[in-house]
């Protein structure tokens, strides 16, 4: 007989089925047994629950069976006490024909008043809701996830993109009862980020999960991320960005070169023009590169009038022959309006990976110092990395040490080359001129660690020694040999910036020094740097009767009208 009811075994809902007339149940499935505290089918079915059976509930079960002869259910609460548990479950009751053709009572139970009490606050939760079943299927949302999204969701799959992410859900929320995930899902009409929090049901065998909404932490997020890597000026990718988005491109193991630009005469626009004007020239620039690069390669602005290009070398025929593109593209005027016509060049330094080098910082060092090899070569074209640039670059690092410590030590001397009245064939006086032996470094000449010194600021008490000491001697040679010789010292462009008229009046005064015997030396390119700046420190210095002189004449660009202006 109880093989007409299996049927009902694959319910995951307790059912069994009630013989009215002898008060005794005489099927049940398995979810049903716990339910009935009982240990097997046999041991329920053999229970007398007459006993238990008020005449009131008699009475209602007759009326029952009356109802199920004409085809109708009953859904309503049951109270029962196996073994003297009470218990309370909401249930359907419809009438089933039993073998011996009386009507039975088939009873389905559909929750107990905790279960009940969980669906209540799913529905009632303002939190977005999501019941699935163990399968992934949807079981039902609550009204705060219908109302923003409507009936979107079929599946756990469809709503997190991924049927394998999905699966992975549901195995996790079975194996450790909770979820807690930061998941992109759709949403019918758009993606957005939840915090999916849940926990499995292990009695109904079902998935809860509770959803806030974190698009909008996670849009700051990207948005903070896209400031931080971003140039707010031009839009283009700063250092950070276009060093990560390198690192990214390393694991396709494509060889590219990298080209590091600088821009020549940007400096002199932005003195002249103020820094408005030079903001837009650097958008301009932006511009007019992205359509030289276009779908080649990446570009940022590094820093100042600095840019880097990243381009994989399949994009292009060489790394020069594609800075020669650039070059050519940006030496061509820039239109500003109430500026007008605006030219600048530019200088590049290329190099490749993975030849070069295989980590992105030691690449753009190598990039730098081939567009600095580049400028020595005079600007405006383009210099490829060779290995003798990291043995000069660690050169350097040591120099710069080095020269630290000799300032602190006054390790440096000066020579005094005699100057010579040819027509007269008298001594005139004397040029100093620096020199540094180092202990570990060797003779040191002056064109390599007075560039240097320029570089790192160090040009400025390097020179204030070097017109200190000049003085210092001069004024000895006069008291031992009671004449008055003239003492000549070099100038270098930081040098009329910082103070140099106050300088040379305190060491004039120090050494009782006639300003007629100092005479001073700087270079054309020296005034071109900042013309403006040198006229005026050059004219007071004038005015004091110190002597100044023009050195390497027909190296810079300056015109016979600026030299005229000039009390040189």
């Amino acid at each position: 007989m109880n093989q007409e009811y299996t049927l009902f075994n694959n319910l995951q809902r307790p059912v069994w089925i009630f013989d009215i007339d002898n008060k005794k149940i005489i099927w049940a499935n398995e979810k049903s047994l716990p339910l009935w505290e009982a240990k097997s089918l046999s041991e329920l079915t053999n229970r007398d629950l007459s006993f238990d059976m008020s005449a009131a509930v008699e009475a209602t079960l007759i009326d029952y069976k009356a109802t199920f002869a004409r085809g109708k259910t009953i859904k309503t609460w049951w109270s029962f006490t196996p073994h003297e548990v009470l218990k309370k479950y909401l249930c359907i009751f419809s009438g089933i024909p039993l073998s011996d053709g009386r009507i039975g009572m088939l009873v389905e139970v559909l929750a107990n008043e905790t279960t009940l009490r969980r669906d209540l606050a799913f529905s009632e939760c303002s939190n977005l809701a999501l019941l699935f079943n163990q399968s992934g299927q949807l079981v039902s949302t609550n009204a705060a996830f219908s109302h923003q999204f409507g009936e979107c969701v079929n599946d756990l799959a469809s709503f997190l993109g991924d049927i394998a992410q999905a699966r992975q859900l549901l195995e996790n929320a079975q194996q450790n009862r909770i979820v807690d995930q930061k998941l992109l899902c759709w949403t019918g009409q758009r993606h957005l980020w939840f915090h999916i929090e849940g926990k499995w049901l292990e009695e109904q065998q079902q998935l809860l999960l509770q959803l806030t909404n974190i698009s909008p932490e996670r849009e700051k997020l990207r948005q903070a991320k896209y400031n931080s890597e971003h140039d707010f000026l031009t839009g283009l990718m700063n250092r950070r960005g276009i060093s990560s988005a390198i690192k990214i491109s390393h694991h396709t193991k494509q060889p590219y070169s990298l080209l590091f630009l600088d821009l020549d005469g940007f400096k002199m626009i932005n003195d002249t023009y103020g820094h408005a004007v030079g903001d837009r020239l650097l958008r301009a620039v932006s511009i007019r590169l992205r359509q030289v690069i276009q779908h080649r390669g990446l570009l940022a602005r590094f820093g100042g009038d600095e840019f880097l290009i990243h381009v994989e070398r399949r994009n292009i025929t060489t790394p020069c022959a594609f800075a020669k593109e650039v070059i050519t593209a940006l030496n061509k005027p820039f239109h500003l309006k109430e500026v007008g016509e605006l030219s600048i060049g530019c200088t590049v330094g290329t190099t490749n990976y993975p030849e070069d080098a295989q980590d992105i910082d030691t690449l753009v060092t190598q990039a730098d110092m081939a567009m600095h090899r580049a400028k020595l070569r005079g600007r405006n074209c383009c210099h490829h990395f060779s290995p003798d640039m990291a043995d000069a670059l660690y050169r350097k690092m040591i120099l710069r040490h080095h020269l630290t410590l000799a300032l602190n030590a006054n390790a440096f001397e000066l020579y005094y080359q005699p100057i010579v009245d040819l027509k007269k064939a008298k001594l005139k006086g004397f040029e100093a001129l620096i020199r540094w032996n180092d202990d570990d470094l060797g003779q040191i000449s002056p064109a390599e660690f007075i560039p240097l010194a320029e570089e790192t600021g160090q040009i400025v008490p390097l020179g204030q020694w070097i017109l200190k000491t000049a003085c210092r001697q001069l004024a000895e040679w006069k008291k031992k040999y009671d004449h008055s010789f003239i003492m000549s010292v070099n100038l270098s462009r930081a040098q009329l910036q910082t103070g140099l008229v106050q300088s040379v009046k305190a060491c004039l005064d120090a050494y009782q020094i006639d300003p007629k015997q100092l005479a001073l030396e700087l270079t054309e390119s020296t005034m071109l740097q900042d013309y403006s700046d040198a006229k005026q420190c050059l004219t007071e210095l004038a005015e004091l009767g110190i002597e100044l002189y023009l050195d390497d004449f027909g190296t810079g660009y300056s015109s016979l009208s600026q030299l005229q202006d000039l009390p040189i």
